[in-house]
């Protein structure tokens, strides 16, 4: 297996930077009227300038190709490489210039320089840049090539024109552009972004060392949510299933669509798996001095930091770097971009960790990388497992110290090793490596970020549980939701039961008080569940007879032989599970079986009031985690007791029919 390294990064930005005020004089405003949306996304995205392949007649400049082509040309431009020698060109984009041939190949041929070779197109949205980057990565790590080429471009601004949207009927009757449209258009821009891999460091200057990538889909368990070639988000009907290709444009089929509704769950599992490399060791967040997460808007950036730092596991925000203000959001191309920035911005040294994070919205993907700079020459860095600079020799050197941030003042320059000849001449061997123990984690943040990937995972699975996929594809009926209440009610009614079980069985004062206090506050809610069922039409004594279903007997079990025990401290991991879900997803549920089923508040009061209730629990339950009696063995049996609630609630939704 062959090391691999990033040895040149190039760009290509079209034309002049575009400031907000300028954007409709290049995309033109639809039916002649200025957007009334547009200032409001701009001020939440935070974007300043951007950069569109089109003139102020909307025509254009550059073909998606042709970007890709000039931002290769500069990545070899920069070092002194016969372009013949390039044996795999790996082009990633969104959206190409042509259905087919596929993009790579079109890139190629913008390319005559370069010779016959291997080509890969990688399509998808913002994580179609890094496949064409961990495919090229994989072939050369193998052995099968030497020199590649990867390279992601985006040119949405042709799918923005004003033109485009006055075709539609809708448009034309005198209706606004749709919201989940328009959104995109003033959050995307163009750009390109290239990177020259090789199998060696460059011979003078930094490289960077990928360390590893990783890519992973969850389109099993979630709904599209930025879409283009269908009319709406169950995506049943495609752009060629029209009569025509204009009665598909019409229809608006063509519109590039964001359901902003799903946004919040593409941040989540980002940031699920990024706990989860941590837990794997692949990621030590202390060792990280470069984050470049490619967050669409400023908005999502305080999403990510709110969900890292209630994990404990935040990386300082002085370490983060972007260029979503200035160079705006290019998709795929983005995290080219950011890298081409900070590659030539002076700014790097050697043995520093770059980890990159790029959530996609498309179908739900995610992708990391991890790299290492290194210089010229050097055959190794600082491992993963160590911790330490690993050179070729086999001389260690300790890592350096990663508390100061880059950005306000350089870091002192590793020092370089001995030689191997120097260290074979030395009379005096090296002394051995002192034995190091393993520090225990403190109790509390082991505690936080085990609860943030119970809870994470527990909300990922919950979008594959039928009645749940019902309601999110739009397919929610009345019955639906009658069983739903029906199901829920036993669970509701034994709540303050087995609550107010466990507080008697606490020896400590202060955690008997917090569970009577809470046991309170819930023995009366499955009034208001009931009185909600009898609203929509269904007859009180079907709600009050309904049997417990296959899981909520085996929850209802479970929680009450825990609640038996003394000392049941562990039982705030249910109330973790079956508050959260009350807090995070009750409201959630409230709006959307109420749009579905055009119901009044009073009909969704049950699941509207824990929405905002269950948050002032959520409170007390994070005093709880960081209380002075945390022990790791206590928050071990938390942590049990928790993935135990979370996977029996599962069971007891799935059986609802």
């Amino acid at each position: 297996m062959h090391d691999v390294f990033i040895t040149s990064i190039g760009k290509f930005l079209p034309g002049k930077p575009i400031s907000n005020d300028q954007m409709e004089d290049y995309l033109g405003k639809v039916n002649g009227r200025p957007s009334k949306v547009k200032n409001r996304i701009l001020k939440s995205n935070g974007i300043q300038h951007r950069y569109y392949a089109l003139d102020q007649n909307q025509q254009t400049t550059h073909l998606n190709n042709q970007m890709a082509a000039f931002a290769v040309r500069d990545a070899l431009s920069q070092l002194d490489i016969d372009p013949s020698m390039i044996d795999l060109l790996c082009a990633g984009t969104s959206w190409a210039d042509l259905l087919v041939p596929g993009f790579a190949s079109m890139v190629h041929g913008a390319l005559p320089e370069l010779s016959p070779m291997e080509t890969l197109t990688s399509m998808g949205v913002c994580c179609a840049g890094v496949g064409a980057l961990k495919y090229a990565t994989s072939q050369i790590r193998l052995g099968e090539k030497r020199n590649a080429i990867a390279v992601a471009s985006e040119q949405p601004s042709r799918l923005f024109k004003h033109a485009h949207f006055e075709a539609q009927l809708d448009i034309q009757s005198g209706k606004s552009l749709s919201f989940d449209t328009e959104f995109l258009r003033w959050m995307l821009s163009d750009g390109a972004g290239a990177f020259l891999l090789q199998n060696h460091p460059k011979s003078s200057g930094i490289s960077l060392k990928i360390e590893w990538i990783e890519s992973i889909s969850h389109a099993n368990a979630y709904p599209v949510c930025m879409y283009a070639g269908t009319a709406d988000e169950t995506a049943r009907k495609s752009w060629m299933d029209y009569s025509s290709y204009m009665e598909a444009a019409k229809a608006g089929a063509m519109n590039l669509r964001q359901n902003i509704r799903l946004l919040d769950d593409v941040i989540k599992l980002g940031v699920e798996g990024w706990l989860r490399l941590i837990e794997a060791g692949r990621i030590k967040p202390d060792e990280i001095d470069w984050l470049l997460c490619h967050y669409s808007s400023h908005f999502f950036r305080g999403q990510i930091v709110e969900l890292l730092d209630k994990a404990g596991c935040m990386i300082p925000e002085e370490k983060w770097f972007t260029n979503l203000y200035t160079r705006g959001n290019t998709g795929g191309a983005s995290i080219y971009l950011m890298l081409e920035e900070l590659f030539h911005s002076g700014k790097l040294q050697t043995g520093q960790k770059i980890f990159c994070f790029v959530p996609e919205s498309g179908r739900f993907t995610t992708a990391y990388m991890l790299l290492t700079v290194v210089g010229s020459g050097e055959s190794g860095v600082r491992s993963q497992e160590s911790g330490e600079i690993n050179q070729g020799s086999g001389y260690r050197v300790s890592g350096m110290d990663s508390s100061h941030s880059p950005h306000l003042q350089s870091h002192s320059p590793i020092p370089q090793p001995p030689s191997p000849t120097s260290l074979s001449r030395s009379p005096i061997p090296n002394p051995p490596s002192p034995i190091t123990h393993p520090k225990s984690p403190d109790p509390s943040e082991y505690l936080l970020r085990q609860l943030a990937l119970v809870w994470l995972e527990f909300e990922r699975k919950l979008q594959s549980v039928p009645v749940v996929r019902k309601l999110n594809r739009g397919e929610f009926e009345l019955e639906d939701y009658k069983a739903l209440l029906r199901n829920l009610r036993p669970q509701v009614v034994e709540g303050a039961r087995w609550i107010a079980r466990a507080a008697s069985n606490m020896t400590d004062f202060r955690l008997r008080s917090l569970f009577i206090g809470h046991a309170q506050d819930e023995h009366r809610d499955f009034q208001m569940l009931e009185r909600n069922y009898v609203a929509v039409g269904g007859e009180l004594h079907e709600i009050v007879e309904a049997e417990k279903n296959v899981g909520s007997e085996a929850l209802s079990a479970f929680i009450f032989h825990r609640a038996s025990r003394e000392n049941p401290v562990d039982l705030i991991g249910s109330m973790f599970i079956i508050e959260g879900l009350g807090n995070k997803m009750a409201g959630k549920w409230a709006e959307q079986i109420q749009q579905t089923l055009g119901l009044q508040k009073e009909q969704i009061s049950f699941l509207g009031y824990h929405a905002t209730n269950d948050e002032s629990h959520i409170g007390k339950l994070d005093t709880i985690i960081h209380a002075d009696w945390m022990t790791l063995e206590i928050a071990q049996r938390i942590v049990k007791t928790a993935q135990v609630t979370a996977r029996l609630y599962l069971l007891q939704l799935e059986e609802i029919r």
